[in-house]
């Protein structure tokens, strides 16, 4: 696939969110894939960062092998546009990522004082010709996801209706609040949900999950994601899932739930201008 840059025209100000959670297995990837293809299948341009050393984000939008990774533009401070490549989506970029990411982040703290704010200080420089950027996070609370939480304005946390997943979901929200406290006042929460729900027979535990998730996160709780099996083909495909399968429950959840995060977002928005 030839390469090319994004175009760079007038447009408001970039829209940053990260999908983190400090546990694994919970739909994080999945999440960040769903919500940059909705937002890019409405016309947006949208740019998804591979934060995760695994890489799942890259494999799952394409098989190319990478010339320049996240690492490399993190530690050059730069050259995000020569590093994106389009995806089968003609709106949707992708800057993707290896296991090598994991040594150029322990890199940056050597290289410069203010290293939580690379990222940001990189979006701000040469991401103004996109909408969104969707930040998917490792499932840690490692360099790379302060990284995200600093260059955010909002964040989202996927969460399994279990236990452990919840447990992951407070201690992602704990750094968060550090975070706005300390480093980006800008950074919000636009909300918590649950993915591979059973909405039909939902388990006692479900139940008294989500709730305890209301008690939480009170008026953030956002439309839960059914498990659903188009979603994880078309990662294996590496096309997005509303190309592959645009009537898939999967893909009609992120559907309605992207309207409910933008609607998250504009009211933010509107609060603090």
């Amino acid at each position: 696939m030839k390469r090319k840059k994004p175009p760079m025209v007038e447009k408001p100000p970039l829209r940053v969110i990260a999908v983190a959670n400090s546990k694994g297995g919970v739909g994080k990837t999945t999440t960040s894939l769903n919500i940059a293809g909705e937002l890019a299948n409405r016309g947006y341009q949208v740019l998804l960062i591979d934060l995760d050393p695994q890489g799942n984000a890259t494999a799952a939008l394409t098989q190319e092998e990478l010339s320049t990774t996240t690492g490399q533009v993190l530690v050059a401070g730069g050259g995000l546009l020569d590093a994106v490549v389009p995806t089968t989506m003609g709106t949707l970029w992708l800057l993707g990522t290896g296991p090598e990411l994991r040594a150029y982040a322990k890199q940056l703290p050597e290289q410069r004082e203010d290293y939580r704010n690379v990222l940001r200080d990189i979006l701000a420089a040469e991401a103004g010709g996109f909408d969104y950027a969707i930040l998917d996070c490792p499932p840690s609370l490692d360099t790379e996801t302060l990284l995200a939480l600093c260059a955010a304005g909002f964040y989202v946390v996927p969460s399994r209706p279990e236990r452990f997943s919840l447990d992951g979901v407070k201690r992602l929200v704990g750094l968060a609040d550090r975070v706005q406290e300390a480093m980006n006042p800008s950074l919000q929460l636009l909300g918590v949900f649950f993915t591979q729900f059973n909405s039909n027979k939902p388990s006692r535990l479900h139940q008294d999950i989500v709730a305890a998730a209301a008690q939480l996160f009170p008026g953030q709780i956002l439309p839960a994601v059914r498990d659903n099996q188009a979603l994880g083909t078309a990662q294996r495909l590496a096309i997005p899932a509303q190309l592959h399968a645009p009537e898939a429950a999967g893909v009609l959840d992120y559907r309605a739930l992207t309207d409910d995060l933008i609607s998250a977002l504009e009211s933010h928005l509107t609060t603090t201008t």
